[in-house]
C-alpha cells in the first residue's frame, strides 16, 4: 500500500511539473512519470525560440523530481538527499532538482527547485565528509511566470558549460587565487532572462542568483569562485538633484534590493519606491564626513518642507509626509555648521568623519566651538603656563593649537600654524643671554609630522626661510628636519609634502656655508632623494667619496647605509662608542639599513658633529 501511495505521489508531482513547463514556449521536457533510471528523471531541452529546431537548441538540463504530500507554505524548502545522488549529479555536470508538494486528490502542487551546478555540488560533497545524506536547500519555483521559469533553465545551460570543465578539480576562492600569486585580470558574471533590457537589468539581477568567475591574466579560462544571492545592484545616474530650484548634487544612485529600487541621494538620504502601493518613503541617516552631513541635512530639510524632489528633471512628490522632527535636524545643522566654521578657523583641511565621533569627542567639539567662535572661556586643568601648544584629537582629526593664558587662568585658542614667535637662549642663564627669535615650528615633534589635520606646509616653508642664519637656529631647525623624516618613515600612506619640506630646510641650511658641515648636509639631502627615487650614478660616486678614511666614522657609516652596504656600515657603527651608537641609531638615515648595537673598538669613539642626522 505504501509503495502504491509513493508511486501516486511521484506521478502526481511529475505530472504537475510537466504541466507547468508546458507554459514555457522555449522548453521541451522529456520526463517519465514512472522513471526507473538511477538519479535522474529526465531532461528538459532549452531552445532559443519556440521553433524547437535543432539549430536553435541551447542545451539540455538533467532534472530530478521528488514528490511529497507534506504541505509546504513558505518560500523555501529543504530535502535530505543521498550523497550517492549528489556525486552522480556532480560527475554529470549538474542538474535542476525539484521538490513538489502535492495534494493527490486534486493534483494541486507547490513546486520548489535547486539549481545544482558543479560549484554547488562540490561544496556539498566537501562538507558531507563520511555522511550518506546531506540537506539541500530549495526555493519556490515561479510556476506562474513562464519568463522566469525559462530564465532559470537558460541560466543553468550557460553556467553548466562554464563549470563542467572543473569536474574532479579543486575549486578555490578568490582569496586563495590571490594567495597563490595568480594575477586576476577580471571578475565577471553572466545573467540571462526573457525580455531583459537596460532599464530592468538591475531589478532582475537583484532578484536572482548568479555565479562569479575569475579570469587569470594571460589565460582564456573563467574559474568559478562564488555563488551570489540577494545581490545589491547599484546604478550611478548623472542627473541634477534639485529641491526648490536649488541644485544639491550633480548625480544620484539607484540601488536594487530583491527587485525593489531605492534612490540614494547624497551620502545619507534614501528614498524607497513601492510601485505596488504607489508609495514613496524617505529617511535620513547622517554618514560620511562633516561636509557630507551639512549638505545632506540641508537637502533633507528642504525635501521635507517642500514635500518634493527633482531627479534628473523628473519630480517626485511625497504625500502625507510627517515632520520627521525637522526642528531637531535644523538644530543639528546649525550646530555642525558652527563646527565647520571652527575647524576652518583652526586651519583644518582634513574632513571630520562623523560616524566615528565618541561622547568625549562631542564634548571636546562643543567646548572648542564655544571658545573659538563665541569667545567662551576654556580651561586646561593641567597647564598653568602663559602660553602652551599641543594637539587635540577629535575622532580622526589631530589638531595642533596655540593657547594663550587670559585672566583667571582661562585660555584663548588659536591655530598653531598662524604666525607665532618664540625665543631661543644660547646658554643656561636666560637672564644673561640675548633672546634669539625663532620660528615656533621647531616645536613640532615626530608625531605631528605623521598626522596633523591642520598642517600648513607653505606657511612653514615661508616662515623658516625668512629667518636669518644663527648657529642655534641651525641646530634646532636641523632637529626639526630630522623629525620630518622620522614622521615620513612612520606614515602608512606617505605624504610627499614632508620630503618637500625637508628639502626646503636643507636648501635654507645650505645658504650658511660657514656654520653648516657640508658632508652632513649632503648626506641629509641624499637621504631625502633616496626616499623619492633611486640615486643617480653621480650621486653614488659622491657617496663613495664620503666613505674615505679621512671622513669621521659617523659620516662613513651614513654613506654606507645610503649605498646599501650593510656590512661596511656595521663595521663603521662598531667603531662608535656605546653612547654614540645609541644616538646614531635614532637618526632617520638608519631607515636604510639595520644596525646592531654591540662591542665598540677601543679608542675609536667617532665624531658626531652637530645634530645633522
Amino acid at each position: 500500500m505504501a509503495a502504491s501511495n509513493n508511486k501516486r505521489i511521484e506521478e502526481t508531482a511529475t505530472t504537475a511539473l510537466k504541466a507547468v513547463l508546458l507554459h514555457c514556449p522555449i522548453l521541451d521536457s522529456f520526463i517519465s512519470t514512472n522513471d526507473k533510471t538511477p538519479t535522474w528523471d529526465g531532461m528538459v531541452y532549452v531552445y532559443k525560440n519556440a521553433s524547437f529546431r535543432k539549430a536553435d537548441l541551447l542545451g539540455r538540463v538533467p532534472v530530478q523530481i521528488k514528490g511529497t504530500e507534506k504541505a509546504i507554505i513558505s518560500d523555501t524548502a529543504s530535502y535530505s538527499c543521498q550523497i550517492a545522488d549528489i556525486r552522480n549529479y556532480y560527475r554529470d555536470g549538474g542538474c535542476i532538482f525539484f521538490l513538489v508538494s502535492v495534494e493527490t486528490p486534486t493534483g494541486t502542487a507547490n513546486i520548489y527547485y535547486a539549481d545544482l551546478q558543479v560549484l554547488d555540488l562540490k561544496k556539498y560533497l566537501d562538507n558531507a565528509g563520511q555522511k550518506k545524506h546531506t540537506t539541500i536547500m530549495l526555493e519556490k519555483f515561479p510556476q506562474d511566470d513562464p519568463d522566469e521559469m525559462s530564465s532559470i533553465f537558460i541560466s543553468f545551460v550557460e553556467n553548466s558549460r562554464k563549470q563542467t570543465s572543473f569536474i574532479g578539480k579543486e575549486i578555490v576562492s578568490f582569496e586563495q587565487l590571490e594567495k597563490n600569486g595568480i594575477e586576476i585580470e577580471s571578475i565577471s558574471f553572466n545573467t540571462s532572462g526573457i525580455g531583459l533590457n537596460i532599464d530592468n537589468i538591475g531589478t532582475f539581477i537583484s532578484k536572482h542568483t548568479f555565479y562569479l568567475y575569475a579570469k587569470p591574466k594571460g589565460l582564456d579560462i573563467d574559474i568559478p569562485i562564488q555563488k551570489v544571492s540577494n545581490a545589491s545592484v547599484y546604478k550611478h545616474i548623472s542627473g541634477k538633484v534639485q529641491v526648490r530650484n536649488k541644485e544639491y548634487f550633480p548625480s544620484y544612485c539607484v540601488q536594487y534590493e530583491k527587485g525593489t529600487p531605492i534612490l540614494h541621494v547624497g551620502k545619507g538620504i534614501r528614498i524607497s519606491l513601492d510601485h505596488q502601493n504607489s508609495k514613496l518613503t524617505i529617511d535620513f541617516k547622517p554618514t560620511g564626513t562633516l561636509s557630507n552631513f551639512i549638505q545632506d541635512a540641508s537637502c533633507f530639510i528642504d525635501i521635507i518642507e517642500s514635500r518634493e524632489i527633482t531627479l534628473n528633471g523628473y519630480k517626485l512628490r511625497f504625500a502625507g509626509v510627517n515632520s520627521f522632527e525637522v526642528k531637531k535636524y535644523k538644530d543639528s545643522l546649525r550646530y555642525y555648521t558652527d563646527v565647520k566654521k571652527m575647524l576652518d578657523i583652526l586651519g583644518v583641511k582634513e574632513e571630520l568623519q562623523c560616524g566615528s565621533l565618541s561622547a568625549r569627542d562631542e564634548i571636546n567639539i562643543s567646548n572648542i566651538v564655544n571658545a573659538v567662535l563665541y569667545n567662551k572661556r576654556i580651561a586646561f586643568s593641567k597647564s598653568k603656563d602663559s602660553v602652551f601648544h599641543g594637539v587635540i584629537k577629535i575622532a580622526n582629526l589631530s589638531i595642533w593649537i596655540w593657547a594663550t593664558r587670559q585672566e583667571e587662568g582661562y585660555y584663548q585658542l588659536e591655530n598653531f600654524f598662524e604666525p607665532h614667535r618664540i625665543a631661543l637662549f644660547d646658554g643656561t642663564d636666560t637672564m644673561q643671554c640675548n633672546p634669539i627669535p625663532c620660528s615656533h615650528y621647531i616645536l613640532l615633534n615626530k608625531e605631528a609630522f605623521i598626522h596633523t589635520s591642520n598642517m600648513d606646509y607653505e606657511l612653514m616653508k615661508r616662515d623658516l626661510c625668512s629667518m636669518k642664519h644663527h648657529p642655534l637656529r641651525i641646530e634646532y631647525v636641523t632637529l626639526m628636519m630630522l623629525n620630518v623624516l622620522r614622521g615620513y618613515d612612520d606614515q602608512k600612506e606617505k605624504d610627499e609634502r614632508l620630503l618637500d619640506l625637508a628639502d626646503t630646510i636643507c636648501r635654507w641650511l645650505s645658504m650658511d656655508k660657514e656654520t653648516v658641515d657640508y658632508p652632513i648636509l649632503r648626506l641629509n639631502q641624499l637621504q631625502i632623494e633616496k626616499r623619492r627615487r633611486s640615486l643617480t650614478t653621480r650621486e653614488v660616486i659622491e657617496l663613495g667619496k664620503f666613505t674615505g678614511i679621512e671622513y669621521p666614522t659617523d659620516i662613513r657609516c651614513g654613506a654606507f647605509l645610503l649605498l646599501e652596504d650593510s656590512v661596511e656600515a656595521q663595521k663603521c657603527f662598531n667603531e662608535l662608542s656605546r653612547e654614540k651608537q645609541k644616538e646614531f641609531i635614532t637618526f632617520p638615515i638608519c631607515y636604510f639599513g639595520k644596525l646592531i648595537e654591540g662591542e665598540t673598538h677601543n679608542g675609536l669613539d667617532g665624531v658626531l658633529p652637530g645634530v645633522c642626522r
